[in-house]
């Protein structure tokens, strides 16, 4: 699993409990972190991959590890909003969609 599919997951976890809650501090990351605006792998504000880069650094990603990479990553940006809106989805429900959402992403 690459930087980018990981981001991307994170980006669609929080997309979905935006679709459900119209929270306000959540539809403001979205739109500076849409990874689906441009081509290649950025963010709509380029600063906000590339903090997400830098958080992960060298850390190897996996499937299995990518729930756990994608908390601390969300525990780290200290916003109550991005972090209830991440606890929304249990590991269970994460690695439930993640392989179609996977396929997704590598068409």
């Amino acid at each position: 699993m690459t930087k980018y599919e990981l981001f991307c997951m994170i980006f669609l976890t929080f997309d979905a409990d935006w679709s459900e809650t119209h929270n306000e501090e959540l539809r403001e990351y979205l739109s500076d972190a849409n990874p689906f605006l441009f081509q290649g792998e950025c963010s709509a504000d380029p600063a906000v991959y590339t903090t997400f880069c830098k958080f992960i650094g060298e850390t190897k990603i996996t499937e299995a590890t990518s729930y756990e990479l994608a908390q601390k990553y969300v525990d780290s940006l200290n916003n109550t909003a991005l972090s209830d809106s991440f606890g929304t989805l249990d590991s269970a429900q994460w690695f439930d969609v993640l392989p179609e959402l996977l396929n997704e992403l590598r068409k």
